[in-house]
């Protein structure tokens, strides 16, 4: 029996044990692609989707003066806020 036939270099590169270290001190395994550790539950989806939906804008009809204002918010056209005048009425906004 003869001695083995010649391996290239390429196919020794492949072999070597894993986590091998070269000498620039790259690892010789390839990049695999990310994979999520464990499944993500309907619900779990579902609460993380919930902030991307459009949100229309809250608007509450002022008892007072019944303009349209922002909940928590003055009312500019009266000035008003939970029943205290806060600013100048203002005639023309």
């Amino acid at each position: 029996m003869g001695s083995p036939a010649p391996v290239p270099d390429s196919y020794r590169d492949v072999q070597q044990p894993r986590g091998a270290v070269l000498a620039a001190g790259k690892s010789r395994r390839r990049c695999l692609m990310a994979v999520p550790k464990s499944k993500i539950s309907r619900a779990k989806r579902g609460t993380r989707r919930s902030a991307d939906a459009i949100k229309s804008d809250a608007y509450v009809e002022d008892k007072d003066s019944g303009e349209l204002r922002r909940p928590h918010h003055i009312d500019l056209k009266t000035g008003m806020y939970r029943g205290r005048q806060i600013l100048e009425p203002q005639e023309e906004f």
